[in-house]
């Protein structure tokens, strides 16, 4: 636990799980299923194999690191981590019905890294909402 939110960082997803991919069903699923266990995994480890979290409802922070300046859209963004958003959640026992709210936001480029995910999940709206307030 980190403050009062849950943070996991995350490589950067595979470009085959934006919908604007053009890839065999079966493959998708394959590549969908190892993102989940990546999250799933890295949650773990973060978590030490306990839940923190012990919520009815949860508030999102998504911080996308680039890889490059290459121009992507945010929803499509976002589409292609959702398997590691059902990953995290598989790790904290939660089901992620429970996000009342999210927010994206593109924190700049990491080349070096080949880009990452940062994945916050806080079940204080107020803090959740001061730090929409510090990244904007």
């Amino acid at each position: 636990m980190d403050n009062d939110f849950f943070r996991v960082v995350l490589p950067w997803p595979d470009w085959n799980l934006s919908p604007n991919a053009r890839i065999h069903y079966q493959e998708k699923s394959a590549i969908t299923k190892t993102h989940r266990f990546i999250a799933k995994s890295i949650s773990n480890e973060s978590l030490g194999f306990r839940n923190w979290i012990d919520a009815d409802v949860a508030f999102t922070i998504w911080l996308f690191w680039e890889p490059n300046k290459i121009r992507r859209d945010t929803g499509n963004m976002r589409a292609a981590v959702k398997a590691y958003q059902d990953g995290v959640f598989d790790a904290l026992k939660l089901d992620d019905q429970i996000i009342r709210d999210e927010y994206l936001h593109r924190a700049g480029i990491k080349k070096d890294a080949g880009g990452e995910i940062e994945f916050r999940i806080y079940e204080d709206y107020r803090q959740w909402l001061d730090d929409i307030i510090m990244l904007s």
